[in-house]
């Protein structure tokens, strides 16, 4: 009997040491009280190429963050992790982990949570750089946030510990709201510096 459970507890440690760690992605979490809660918002309405962080006076923790922008909503949107190891320091790096749209109503600026989304290549115990963005789809056109010529992104931040095996999914806390904002083409860039080389080649002139 004891040679039965040694096996069985060996075994588990096993499976538990190579286990791929996962995580439960969410930005709300709890209902009465909120634990948790990291809307995001459309660009604001002043300045649409604005890019702001930080929580909102609706957020939890609540902020001092004004957006004016309305809360991400629908299909029309799309909310996404990526990831990388613990190491990770260039956003670039990051692969993405997971993808879905935003509801409506009054829980507009939120999504639906999903538990135990596996991190291929990142061990259960093992904590990850995350990364949260948000774009506008261009009514489902847009897959990839690289191509959104309206799109955000949270600062990188540690997972907690991930689970797997006999472990429990950490919660995604930690990170605070932000807005999608209008991202210029890189012809906009190319046409900038132009007329900026032109400027100093006329004063130059003069």
């Amino acid at each position: 009997m004891k040679k039965t459970l040694v096996t069985i507890a060996v075994a588990a440690f096993a499976i538990s040491s190579f286990a791929q760690g996962t995580l439960n992605i969410l930005n709300t979490l709890g209902a009465s009280p909120v634990l948790f809660r990291a809307q995001i918002y459309g660009p604001q309405a002043s300045d649409p190429s604005l890019s702001l962080s930080g929580q909102s006076a609706a957020g939890t923790p609540s902020g001092a963050t004004a957006y004016t922008g309305s809360a991400l909503a629908g299909t029309g949107f799309n909310f996404a992790v990526y990831y990388g190891a613990a190491t990770v320091t260039d956003p670039t790096q990051l692969q993405l982990l997971y993808t879905t749209t935003f509801r409506t109503g009054g829980a507009a600026g939120l999504i639906a949570p999903a538990p135990d989304v596996v991190l291929a290549g990142i061990a259960a115990g093992a904590s990850a750089q995350l990364q949260v963005r948000a774009w506008d789809n261009a009514g489902g056109t847009i897959a990839s946030w690289a191509l959104a010529g309206t799109r955000g992104a949270s600062s990188m931040f540690l997972s907690a510990p991930l689970g797997g095996g006999t472990v429990f999914s950490p919660d995604m806390t930690g990170w605070n709201s932000f807005n999608i904002y209008s991202v210029p083409e890189p012809s906009t860039f190319v046409l900038a510096g132009l007329g900026a080389a032109s400027l100093l080649i006329f004063r130059r002139r003069k």
